[in-house]
């Protein structure tokens, strides 16, 4: 691949550390790979060379032109096109911000902090001091407005939500990197499904009106699929819109759609999953329901997560329920040590990497456990003494069996 006229992309520093997420920047998961694979692919396509160096951290001698990305920041192809040709005609130093419904969304997820993101430095030696100076200036978004029904209270609200390729989106926060997921979901399920090109797009399209007998757009979109290699998909599971890695394995009677499923990810009979990602080697269990959420590597659910964050190696036991919304009153999250309104009012829970959240357990909204936990039911509700000689109705209270009194209590 041809290079965009010796620009160099690269990174410079993140200004604060990760909240609620385990590891470093660059291995964040975002729509099954780590998030740095997925900024180097970004610049690739868009025919950007790649320089290893962290502006502010490694020593980096390389001179401009270059495009520089936060290092817990979401770009993609769209974004670094479009970002070159602005600087290249602009001739100075440039941080770009998305316009738009999408930009004020990204606000929104920013919490308040409006440092730069991804800048355009037009020549000389990059260095933290040019990256805050360069002018900001608006990307245009090319947005789609894309209704989503959310049941915020008794009657059910409209929200349009903006869909656009053009992705810059903070990723440093678990709320942020969820939703930076959720956004990229749709543009990447339609680029992979239907293919790069106009001709590739038009076949892949084709064929799937003939499968489904039908120019509807939702019933092509749940016709079109990808598989690698050595998938398993049982022949009663229902899987539409979907994005299989290499050997993926789809249960009896589960129901899978429009969602990322990295390498090794499974979904377990009868399960319900909808409208996430779910990272290499993640696993949702038998029976178990996930929606717009975000698994990392080998996370595993068995209860109900409803727009959750679920980080690597952590546990979701069965019958646990990670709640999305509040009653009457919008979620707020914790945000470098104060509660911050969550973007729309909503957020579900995170669950901290390595962290087993046992059988039962319910976990109000916007919370994020922190990981290497057992969080465990309350010991009131779990059965631990039986007595002899009980008979008729009896109760758990206080981990043992008593009779339930005539007032049913």
């Amino acid at each position: 691949m041809v290079s965009e006229g010796g620009v160099k992309g690269g990174w410079f520093a993140a200004t604060g550390a990760l909240e609620g997420l385990d590891g470093a920047a660059a291995d964040l998961p975002l729509l099954g790979l780590p998030l740095r694979e997925r900024q180097e692919r970004a610049f690739l396509e868009a025919r950007v060379d790649v320089h290893p160096a962290v502006v502010g951290r490694d020593p980096d001698p390389v001179a401009g032109p270059r495009l520089l990305v936060r290092e817990d920041t979401v770009i993609s192809m769209a974004t670094v096109h479009d970002a070159v040709a602005m600087g290249r005609a602009a001739g100075r130093d440039l941080a770009f911000h998305l316009g738009g419904r999408a930009g004020a969304f990204a606000a929104e997820l920013s919490f308040g902090d409006d440092s730069p993101r991804l800048v355009w430095l037009h020549a000389g030696v990059p260095d933290p001091a040019r990256i805050a100076a360069a002018e900001r200036v608006e990307l245009d978004p090319q947005e789609r407005l894309f209704e989503l029904p959310l049941p915020t209270s008794a009657v059910a609200d409209i929200v349009e939500l903006p869909i656009t390729e053009r992705l810059l989106h903070p990723g440093g926060h678990w709320l942020q990197l969820l939703w930076a997921n959720l956004l990229g979901l749709a543009p990447f399920l339609w680029r992979g499904l239907t293919g790069r090109n106009a001709v590739e797009s038009a076949v892949r399209l084709a064929f799937a009106a003939m499968r489904a007998g039908t120019l509807d757009p939702p019933v092509l979109a749940g016709r079109l699929g990808r598989r690698g290699s050595g998938c398993r998909v049982h022949p009663s599971a229902v899987v539409e819109g979907c994005w299989l890695g290499d050997q993926v394995e789809i249960g009896a009677g589960a129901v899978v759609r429009g969602v990322v499923l990295g390498d090794g990810a499974a979904v377990e009979e009868q399960a319900l999953v909808e409208f996430s990602v779910l990272s290499p080697g993640a696993r949702v269990q038998r029976q178990a329901l996930v929606k717009f959420s975000l698994l990392a590597p080998r996370a595993a659910v068995g209860g109900m997560v409803q727009l959750g964050f679920v980080d690597r190696d952590a546990q979701v036991k069965i019958g646990t329920h990670l709640m999305d919304m509040s009653v009457d009153q919008g979620v707020s999250v914790m945000v470098a040590g104060r509660r911050q309104p969550a973007p729309l009012g909503l957020a579900g829970v995170a669950v901290g990497a390595r962290t087993l959240v046992g059988a039962g357990v319910r976990v109000a909204p916007g919370r994020a456990i922190p990981p290497d936990l057992a969080v465990l039911p309350p010991p009131e509700q779990v059965l631990l003494r039986i007595p002899d000689g009980l008979q008729g109705k009896v109760v758990v209270r206080d981990g043992a069996l008593v009779p339930l009194d005539e007032r049913g209590r």
